[in-house]
C-alpha cells in the first residue's frame, strides 16, 4: 500500500461545472476544480443550410498571422487570449468524438501497413484513356493543371519543380497517408505517370495568370510541363490530388468559428484536434500548416460542411519547390524577435538552427532529419492560433496517436511515395522512426500517462480501494519500472475523507495503486446524487523527479461488489 498520510475535511459536494477549466493547478498534486461527467461535444454533422464561399485577401491574411501572431507571442498576449485554457471539445475520457473534423483510425489499433499505405484511396485517375485539361494553375509556388479523366473524375496535377524530381511529390503522398491515418479528412493523392499525348485541352477551359483570367491555350500546357523534369517517351511524372467529395467552400482558420455554419460550434483555437495537430505537424515537419492548405467542403445531403486539411507538399525534406533548410521547422518566416536580437547584438545572437550542419541525405528526400528535432520547440513557418495555445494535455493526445505508428506502418507509408531507390525510402523510414520516438518520450513526460484506469473496492472490516491503469510511458520503454514510483491523493468531500500516499511502480505497463478506506461510511453506499464524486490524482515520479501533469480521475460510489467506479478523467 506504500506509505499513507491521513487527513480530514469538511464534508461537502463536489459541484460539477460542464464545460470547466479542470487543471488550473496542474503542477500540483491538489485539483482544485471538479471533473465534469458528460461528454462536452456536440454533434457537428447536422443538416444545415449551405454556407457562403470564404473569399481569402492573401496578403492581409498574412500580414494578420505573421505580423499579429509574432506581435502577440513575443509580448506574451496569448496569456490573456486563452493560454493554459484547456480544450473544449473534449469527453469525460479526455478525448475527442468522431466528427466533421476528425476521425478515430490507428490509434484504434487496427490499422495495418496495407491499410495506412492505402490511406483515404480507391481506384485513382484513369491514365490509359484521354486526360482532358479542364483549368489551369500557373500561381503559386506548384504550377499544375486540373485534369477530368475518362471516368469523369476531377484531379489537381501538380509537378516537382525541374532538378528535384520526387521531392514535392513523394512528400505529399506519404505525408497524406500518415495525416489521413492519425484521424484527419484528407483528399485521394497519388502518384502517377501519364503520356502527355493524353492531353486534350478542353474549349472552355481557363487559366489565371498574373492575377487576370483568361482561355487556357496549348502553349499553357507545354510552359507547365517545361517547369518539371519528363520521363522517357514523353511521360511525366506528377502528384494527382482528387477533388474531395462535395461543394468547396473555401478554406478554414485556425482560430474563430465559420459564423455561417451552425454547427461550427467551438472557436478552432479550443478544438484538441487541431491543437494535437501540433503533434503531428511536427513529426511530418508540415511547416506550412496554415489556413492555405485546408479546405472546407459542403456534403449535400445530408448538408453539413466537412473540414479537410490538403497540399502536403511542405512537409518532410520538401520545400515543394526546394529542400527544406534547418531554420524551417525552427523560426517563423517572419521572426519580428530573433530578428531584433539579431540587429540589437549585431549578429552575435544566435538560434540552435544557425548552428545545424545543412546537408541533404538524398535529393529526392531534401533536408529531414530526427538529431536535431525538438518536438517542444518544433515551429511551423507562420504562427497559429491553434498551436500556441496548446497544453501538455493537447501535446500528449497527439503523442498517444504517433506512438500507435509501428515501424512497419512507417515503411508502408513511404513505399507509396514513388521515391526512386530503396536507399531514400530506408533512409526517410528510419527518420520517422527516430522523430516518432522523440516525440513519444517528450510528450509522454509531460504528463503522467495514465490510461485504462479501473477501481474497485476488496474487502469488508478493512476495505482498500485497488486502482489499476495502465502507464504508456512503461509500454513505450521510454522508462522502466525501476525508475518510476506514484503518489497519489484521493479526495472524498462527501465521505469527508483525504487519503494520500506513494508506493513504487512494479514489473509490467499494468499498475496496480492500493489505498486503505478505513472508515467507508456504509451508510452512505447508496447514495446516487449526480453532484456526487471523488477525485483520485495520481503523479508519476521518474527518476525521483516528478512529471509536468498528474492524472485526475473522478470516482462515483456505484454500490455492489465492486464500490466505486471511474466515470472521468483527465491528464
Amino acid at each position: 500500500m506504500g506509505n499513507v498520510r491521513r487527513g480530514h475535511r469538511h464534508p461537502g459536494r463536489l459541484v460539477l461545472a460542464v464545460g470547466a477549466v479542470i487543471l488550473t493547478a496542474c503542477g500540483s498534486t491538489k485539483t482544485t476544480s471538479p471533473l465534469p461527467l458528460e461528454p462536452i461535444a456536440y454533434a457537428d454533422t447536422l443538416p444545415s443550410a449551405r454556407p457562403g464561399n470564404r473569399e481569402i485577401n492573401e496578403v492581409k491574411r498574412l500580414l494578420t498571422v505573421s505580423v499579429g501572431g509574432e506581435l502577440g507571442y513575443g509580448l506574451s498576449l496569448r496569456r490573456w487570449v486563452g493560454k493554459d485554457h484547456e480544450a473544449l471539445n473534449i469527453t469525460r475520457f479526455d478525448d475527442v468524438l468522431n466528427s466533421a473534423w476528425y476521425e478515430h483510425r490507428i490509434d484504434l489499433g487496427n490499422m495495418t501497413p496495407e491499410d495506412v499505405a492505402r490511406g483515404p484511396t480507391t481506384v485513382g485517375p484513369d491514365t490509359a484513356r484521354e486526360l482532358r485539361v479542364i483549368g489551369g494553375k500557373a500561381a503559386g509556388i506548384s504550377p499544375g493543371f486540373t485534369i477530368q479523366d475518362a471516368r469523369g473524375d476531377r484531379y489537381l496535377f501538380k509537378f516537382d519543380p525541374r532538378g528535384n524530381q520526387h521531392l514535392a511529390s513523394a512528400a505529399g503522398v506519404i505525408a497524406n497517408r500518415l495525416f489521413y491515418a492519425a484521424g484527419y479528412h484528407t483528399p485521394e493523392d497519388y502518384i502517377v505517370v501519364f503520356d502527355s499525348a493524353r492531353l486534350v485541352l478542353d474549349p472552355s477551359a481557363e487559366i489565371t495568370v498574373s492575377g487576370v483570367e483568361r482561355t487556357m491555350t496549348e502553349e499553357d500546357i507545354k510552359d507547365i510541363l517545361f517547369l518539371t523534369d519528363t520521363l522517357s517517351g514523353g511521360r511525366y511524372l506528377a502528384l494527382a490530388s482528387k477533388f474531395v467529395p462535395g461543394e468547396p467552400i473555401g478554406p478554414f482558420y485556425f482560430s474563430g468559428v465559420r459564423g455561417d455554419d451552425p454547427n461550427d460550434y467551438y472557436h478552432h483555437e479550443y478544438r484538441r484536434e487541431l491543437r494535437g495537430l501540433y503533434v503531428v505537424s511536427s513529426w511530418l515537419n508540415h511547416v506550412d500548416m496554415r489556413y492555405a492548405n485546408t479546405l472546407d467542403a459542403f456534403i449535400d445531403p445530408p448538408g453539413f460542411v466537412r473540414h479537410y486539411l490538403i497540399d502536403f507538399a511542405a512537409s518532410l525534406g520538401s520545400g515543394t519547390i526546394r529542400s527544406h533548410n534547418p531554420r524551417e521547422g525552427s523560426e517563423y518566416n517572419f521572426a519580428l524577435w530573433p530578428s531584433l536580437g539579431r540587429i540589437m547584438t549585431l549578429g552575435f545572437y544566435k538560434r540552435g538552427w544557425e548552428d545545424v550542419e545543412f546537408s541533404q541525405y538524398h535529393s529526392s528526400i531534401g533536408w529531414f532529419q530526427s538529431e536535431s528535432f525538438d518536438p517542444g520547440t518544433w515551429n511551423a513557418n507562420w504562427p497559429n492560433k491553434a498551436f500556441n495555445l496548446k497544453t501538455p494535455a493537447d501535446g500528449y493526445w497527439g503523442a498517444k496517436i504517433i506512438a500507435k505508428f509501428s515501424d512497419d506502418h512507417i515503411r508502408a507509408a513511404v513505399r507509396t511515395g514513388g521515391l526512386p531507390s530503396a536507399e531514400p525510402e530506408e533512409i526517410l523510414t528510419t527518420l520517422l522512426i527516430g522523430r516518432r520516438d522523440k516525440i513519444i518520450a517528450y510528450w509522454y513526460g509531460e504528463v503522467t500517462p495514465l490510461e485504462r484506469p479501473v477501481v474497485r473496492v476488496v474487502g469488508s472490516d478493512a476495505p482498500i480501494l485497488e486502482l489499476t491503469f495502465d502507464d504508456l510511458g512503461l509500454d513505450a520503454g521510454v522508462w522502466t519500472s525501476g525508475q518510476t514510483r506514484y503518489s497519489w491523493e484521493m479526495q472524498d468531500t462527501y465521505q469527508g475523507i483525504e487519503l494520500s500516499g506513494d508506493s513504487d511502480a512494479t514489473d509490467g505497463v499494468r499498475q496496480t495503486l492500493r489505498v486503505g478506506l478505513d472508515g467507508l461510511r456504509e451508510d452512505l453506499a447508496g447514495v446516487n446524487d449526480p453532484e456526487y464524486t471523488a477525485t483520485m490524482t495520481v503523479e508519476a515520479w521518474r527518476n525521483g523527479e516528478r512529471v509536468g501533469r498528474p492524472a485526475v480521475l473522478a470516482l462515483r460510489w456505484e454500490g455492489g461488489a465492486n464500490g466505486y467506479s471511474v466515470v472521468a478523467l483527465r491528464h
